[in-house]
């Protein structure tokens, strides 16, 4: 029974790996990033100076301001 168990829980973790990826997707660097789906630049996340969030063609894209 302990040995079903424990086969149950690698089964998952190994799953999970694939899963994780499903949710994300990548760029060519290979940097994760999530695609947010918006109309407008308030459907987009906040975040501090200097980045923020722009929507076009309906995906929020991040940007950087360049700081005086």
């Amino acid at each position: 029974m302990a040995q079903f168990l424990l086969f149950i829980y690698s089964l998952i973790i190994f799953l999970s790996l694939f899963l994780g990826e499903a949710w994300f997707k990548r760029t060519e660097t290979g940097e994760i990033i999530w695609v947010v789906r918006c109309v407008t630049d308030t459907d987009c996340p906040k975040m501090g100076e200097p980045q923020y969030f722009k929507c076009l063609n309906g995906v929020c894209l991040e940007h950087i301001r360049e700081l005086p």
